[in-house]
């Protein structure tokens, strides 16, 4: 049964993928206005839940969606994190710049907003100018301020400066814990994690039958008072409290 459930869903999968290529240039564009942003996200949420259905993943939400605009700042699990936050909420991503010359993938972050950004040294103020653009603009930006994903047992130390525009901009931050299980227990196939690769992590969810994911939305804070040392530590344990993890390094 696992092997026709995983050719079925690849199948699915690839036409699906297919489609996203075909919409991306046909409804997208590289310089949009204000309505051809709503209508990319309305075609970008509805392409990450057709992808979740494929794949049977079910999403369990609690507290409130953020309005924009807002900074959501997310822990980082799996790949499925973008998918499941982009089909729940109106946003754009912050990604390292590298990701943009991945084939297929790449193209297709670009062509739906992604904020791309150059690790390293002296990057900072490249990083806070371009996130608070975004923000100034009145969108949702996401991202995952532990710098890699997890195994979902623990929420890593976060890079404060990338909240540093959010205290320039006077924008809020909404905290946000992704949490995967089975019937209750840690899920131990969904983390990204390791030396594992895309293809390997996606087979082992294809194989099973379903998937379940909680996703927390805590309440937003203002930045007013805060150094962004201390807003990123206001979010981690913010998270840390929504998935009952202890407080650690």
């Amino acid at each position: 049964m696992s092997i026709l459930r995983i050719i079925w869903r690849g199948f699915l999968l690839i036409l699906h993928i297919l489609l996203g290529l075909l919409l991306a240039i046909v409804i997208t564009q590289r310089n949009p206005d204000h309505d051809s942003i709503k209508r990319t996200h309305k075609v970008a949420n509805w392409w990450h839940g057709r992808t979740l259905r494929i794949l049977n993943i079910d999403i369990e939400i609690t507290g409130e969606p953020p309005v924009p605009p807002v900074l959501v700042v997310s822990n980082h699990i799996s790949w499925l994190d973008i998918t499941i936050l982009g089909h729940v909420i109106p946003t754009v991503f912050l990604s390292k710049d590298e990701v943009q010359h991945w084939p297929v993938i790449g193209w297709l972050a670009k062509r739906i907003g992604t904020v791309f950004i150059k690790r390293g040294g002296g990057q900072s103020q490249a990083i806070s100018s371009v996130i608070g653009e975004h923000l100034k603009q009145g969108g949702i930006l996401t991202i995952f301020p532990e710098g890699t994903t997890s195994d979902g047992r623990r929420v890593k130390p976060f890079f404060s400066r990338l909240f540093a525009a959010a205290i320039e901009s006077n924008t809020h931050v909404v905290p946000v814990g992704i949490r995967y299980h089975v019937a209750g227990e840690h899920d131990h196939l969904a983390p990204y994690i390791d030396e594992q690769s895309l293809a390997q992590n996606l087979l082992a969810l294809m194989k099973r039958k379903q998937s379940d994911v909680e996703v927390h939305f805590d309440t937003p804070i203002d930045p007013t008072g805060h150094d962004r040392k201390r807003l990123a530590h206001s979010a981690r344990t913010a998270i840390l409290e929504r998935l009952q993890i202890e407080l650690g390094e």
